[in-house]
């Protein structure tokens, strides 16, 4: 028979156990605020919170890239970071194709997106090893 994991083990509760050291805890103020966003959060499709947030780490990944910030006023752009645009591409990745048609209307823009992305991150890594051995 298997049991249902919960943070603190045990049986599952309505009531969220304190983190160590939480001392006082939040003011009502700070419980009111916490309310509203979990009320906030809750009214929205949870579809669409992963779908902004998958499209969020597409950005990071262009921007990483180099690819999505404008020039400066001297025309240049950011550095290709790779190792960080590759994270930021392969996180988006595993949501994507981790919950596949569970994405539901999204799945396929979310794929095309992530294809793009993945894309680009060929063509800049190829120009840049291209770069590289040009000056040999």
């Amino acid at each position: 028979m298997s049991e249902l994991w919960t943070p603190g083990g045990g049986e599952p509760s309505n009531q969220p156990e304190p983190p160590p050291d939480a001392g006082e805890g939040p003011s009502p103020e700070e419980l009111a605020a916490m309310r509203q966003l979990h009320e906030q959060l809750r009214s929205t499709p949870v579809l669409d919170v992963i779908a902004n947030h998958v499209l969020g780490l597409w950005q990071l990944g262009l921007v990483y890239l180099g690819v999505a910030t404008p020039p400066d006023e001297n025309g240049q752009v950011p550095a290709p970071d790779l190792m960080a645009a590759g994270l930021a591409i392969d996180a988006a990745a595993a949501i994507v194709d981790g919950l596949g048609d569970r994405l539901g209307e999204y799945e396929a823009t979310l794929r095309e997106a992530l294809g793009q992305a993945q894309m680009l991150f060929v063509q800049v890594a190829e120009a840049i090893e291209g770069g590289a051995g040009s000056g040999s």
